[in-house]
């Protein structure tokens, strides 16, 4: 999938014996009709009772305005997640936190349902590492 600037060449090949090939280029810009960023994936990294909550921003860059119909998660007694409209119709902030019970690691996926018939659903993945103490991440020994 394109996104963002891009240039395309083809070179077209004949039997003309005065030109032979020609080649063409197509450059543009292609916008998504829905942004996530800073993308599409929160890490839940810490130590149980203390990770930081994550958050995204979903951007809609059309000029009709979107509205988020529903959220599903896969992760239940994992996550807990908080949608705030910033620019009504244009602009969300959906912030996740951990709530685990118990230390260990999950993968999971959030399911934003929109009212935009060319993105119904965006999938945001959720990757978690729960700890019961700090890891001893550089202390050389």
């Amino acid at each position: 999938m394109v996104r963002g600037q891009f240039e395309k060449k083809a070179v077209i090949w004949s039997n003309d014996l005065d030109r032979r090939s020609v080649a063409l280029y197509l450059r543009g810009e292609v916008n998504a009709h829905i942004s996530l960023e800073p993308g599409g994936y929160l890490s839940l990294w810490g130590v149980k009772g203390q990770v930081p909550e994550e958050s995204l921003e979903i951007i809609n860059n059309h000029e009709k305005p979107l509205k988020i119909t529903g959220i599903e998660d896969d992760l239940p007694g994992h996550i807990q997640w908080k949608l705030e409209e910033i620019k009504p119709g244009y602009l969300y902030r959906l912030t996740v936190e951990d709530v685990s019970r118990s230390a260990g690691d999950y993968t999971g996926h959030l399911i934003i349902k929109t009212d935009n018939p060319h993105k119904p659903a965006l999938v945001v993945i959720i990757n978690g590492l729960i700890e019961t103490v700090p890891s001893d991440e550089g202390s050389g020994g």
